[in-house]
């Protein structure tokens, strides 16, 4: 049986010549796209949105080492780099994000203060790579 992936999706709705994360001057709209094969498939949703990085530190958080949530997310679980993502209350905890720029699927764990909307902020654990990531506007691919 056929098997649809993020990345197959992705692929998918490129158009020809487009790169995977094309420089926008302004974000096209939120586009939305579902695939569906059955009863039991994912709702996959394409939208840009303004992409952020935190750490656990007290900048972040406003948490410092030795506090009991200190590296702890909102949904409970620890944070970790490469897979932990804050997103709005509107996407649900346990979702999966695929951004295609950062060839990285990540799990909604978190929320934040300043992530409404469409913002995410992803988890980094240095501090100097959070705040070089800086913000970027990207392609992501939701899966609901």
């Amino acid at each position: 049986m056929f098997r649809l992936t993020l990345l197959t999706l992705a692929l998918l709705l490129l158009q020809p010549g487009q790169a995977y994360a094309p420089e926008y001057a302004d974000p096209p709209r939120p586009m939305v796209a579902e695939v569906s094969r059955g009863a039991h498939e994912p709702t996959i949703e394409r939208r840009v949105m303004r992409v952020t990085a935190y750490t656990d530190g007290y900048e972040s958080t406003g948490k410092v080492p030795g506090d009991p949530a200190f590296g702890i997310t909102a949904s409970g679980q620890p944070t970790q780099e490469g897979r932990t993502i804050a997103a709005d209350k509107s996407i649900p905890f346990g979702t999966e994000v695929y951004i295609p720029e950062l060839r990285q699927t990540y799990t909604v764990a978190d929320r934040g203060g300043a992530i409404k909307g469409d913002r995410l902020d992803l988890y980094i654990e240095s501090l100097e790579d959070a705040l070089e990531f800086g913000v970027k506007d990207l392609e992501v691919f939701i899966k609901y």
